[in-house]
C-alpha cells in the first residue's frame, strides 16, 4: 500500500474516531466542531508534507538524471551493453539518484531481465514525466538497436534544456510570486485596519439614511449561545477561535469579527501560496511552502497586533 493512501485512511479513521467519540459521549456541537477540525487539520498536514519532500525528491532526480545518461552514453562508446553501462553507473555518484541506481545494479546482478529493470525503474519514477518518458525512449532504443549513445546523449541535452527553460521561467515569474506576497500582505492591512477603525464605527448610535447601526453593538451569533444547532456550527467554531485565542468576552461583537477576519487571514494565506506555487513552479504542491510562510506571517502578525492592543 502506497503511503499516501496509509497517510489518508489513518487520518480518515482519526475524524470518524473522533465524530463517534463526540456522539457516544455526548460532548457538544462546540467540542465536536473542534475536535472536526483539529482532526481534518491532522489530515490534511502530514500528506500535504508528505506531497511536498516527495516534488522536491523527483526534482532531484530530474536534475542528476542527465549526468546518468551521459555516463551510459560513455560506457556504450566503450564498447558495453546498456546492462553494464548500468551496473558501471551503479557504481558511481549521482546525488539523490544513487540509491535508485544502486537498486538496478542490484537486480541486474541478479540476471533480472533489462525489460523488466527497467519497468520497474519507470514505476518508481512516475510522477516524473521527464524521466518515465526517458525510460520508454531508452527501451525503444536499445530493441531497435544503432547508435544507442546518441540517443542517450540527446536525452540528456533536451532534458538539461528543459531544465533550464524552467529555471528562466522560474526567474521571470518570481515578480508575480513577489505580487502574491504584496496582496496578501495588503489583505492582512485591510482586515486589521477594519477591524481598527471600521467595526467601532458600525457599533456608534448613530443613524445614516434612515438605517440604524444600533443592532451591531451585539455580536451576530448572540443567538447561537444557548443553541446546539447545526446552522449554528459556523458561529460556534468562530466563538471556539475567540475563547482559544483571546479575543474578547463571548457576547462581544468585536471578539466576533477578530476570529472571523483571523480565520479568514489563514485562509487567504493557504490558497495564494498555492496560487505562487502554480505561478512559479507549475505545480500547486510547490506552493506549500508559500503558504506556510504567508501562514506563519498572517498567524504571528495578526496575534501580536491583538495582543498589543492595537486592534
Amino acid at each position: 500500500m502506497k503511503t499516501e493512501l496509509k497517510l489518508i485512511i489513518a487520518g480518515f479513521c482519526f475524524v470518524v474516531l473522533v465524530v463517534l467519540l463526540s456522539i457516544v459521549f455526548s460532548l457538544g456541537l462546540a467540542i465536536t466542531i473542534n475536535a472536526l477540525v483539529l482532526g481534518i487539520f491532522m489530515l490534511a498536514v502530514p500528506y500535504i508534507v508528505y506531497r511536498f519532500f516527495k516534488f522536491q525528491k523527483i526534482k532531484s532526480y530530474e536534475r542528476d538524471f542527465p549526468k546518468f545518461l551521459r555516463d551510459l552514453a560513455e560506457s556504450k562508446r566503450a564498447g558495453l551493453s546498456v546492462n553494464e553501462a548500468i551496473k558501471t553507473a551503479g557504481r558511481s555518484e549521482y546525488g539523490s539518484l544513487t540509491p535508485v541506481l544502486q537498486k538496478l545494479n542490484t537486480q541486474l546482478s541478479w540476471n533480472v531481465p533489462l525489460e523488466q529493470v527497467l519497468e520497474k525503474f519507470a514505476a518508481l519514477m512516475s510522477e516524473s514525466t521527464v524521466i518515465t518518458n526517458s525510460i520508454l525512449i531508452i527501451q525503444q532504443a536499445n530493441k531497435a538497436g544503432g547508435s544507442v549513445e546518441k540517443t542517450l546523449e540527446s536525452l540528456a541535452e533536451n532534458i538539461e534544456s528543459l531544465h533550464e527553460v524552467e529555471e528562466e521561467k522560474k526567474t521571470l515569474l518570481n515578480q508575480q510570486v513577489v505580487m502574491t506576497y504584496a496582496i496578501f500582505f495588503i489583505f492582512l492591512g485591510i482586515t486589521i485596519s477594519l477591524i481598527k477603525f471600521l467595526v467601532p464605527l458600525l457599533q456608534t448610535h448613530t443613524e445614516f439614511g434612515g438605517f440604524s447601526l444600533e443592532s451591531l453593538q451585539t455580536s451576530p451569533c448572540e443567538q447561537c449561545f444557548t443553541s446546539r444547532d447545526v446552522v449554528c456550527s459556523s458561529c460556534i467554531f468562530l466563538t471556539s477561535v475567540a475563547d482559544n485565542f483571546g479575543f474578547g468576552q463571548q457576547n462581544d461583537p468585536v471578539a466576533y469579527y477578530k476570529a472571523l477576519f483571523f480565520v479568514m487571514i489563514l485562509i487567504q494565506a493557504i490558497f495564494t501560496g498555492l496560487i505562487a506555487g502554480q505561478i512559479s513552479a507549475d505545480s500547486v504542491v510547490a506552493g506549500l511552502k508559500h503558504s506556510f510562510v504567508m501562514f506563519l506571517f498572517g498567524f504571528i502578525i495578526f496575534l501580536a497586533v491583538v495582543r498589543l492592543g492595537v486592534v
